[in-house]
């Protein structure tokens, strides 16, 4: 009987972490801007996804358009787009995605899971795959220092 319940718990401890399963610590705003796969979600983003390289909002804002009102919720906003991700629960977030002039708003609650082979987390909604030949996505600011001449 010993036995049986040691091998039943060496199988579960052995079996694959599937999309779903809550993230082992708590998740903090300014994680979500480093590490949430914005290839998981339906979003204003899923051109940008199919061209660029780029899969994390701190791929598409610098950490000057980060405003956090409290521990656990994030604003991201740039001159044409806001990105506000809400941790619900422990593995839920609502995120707003929005266009400033007011031409896109949607809102939507997802559960998330922590995926340990890419260190990020996901939601298992979908993925839009990184295309083979994917452009690197330059922001703003990197655009600016680039036409500056050097000192």
């Amino acid at each position: 009987m010993i036995s049986l319940t040691l091998l039943i718990v060496l199988f579960t401890a052995c079996s694959p972490k599937a999309p779903g399963v809550k993230p082992p610590f708590v998740i903090y705003p300014y994680e979500f801007y480093e590490r949430f796969n914005l290839r998981t979600i339906l979003s204003s983003y899923d051109g940008h996804l199919k061209f660029y390289c780029a899969s994390y909002p701190k791929d598409f804002f610098t950490p000057e358009e980060l405003y956090m009102p409290n521990t656990d919720k994030i604003i991201i906003q740039n001159e044409t787009k806001r990105l506000t991700f809400e941790l619900f629960s422990e593995d839920k977030v609502i995120i707003i995605d929005e266009r400033i002039d007011g031409s896109y708003s949607a809102k939507f609650l997802y559960k998330i899971y922590y995926n340990e082979e890419h260190d990020d987390f996901r939601t298992d909604r979908f993925f839009i795959e990184k295309p083979k030949d994917c452009k690197e996505y330059v922001l703003k600011q990197e655009k600016e220092e680039k036409k500056s001449p050097d000192q």
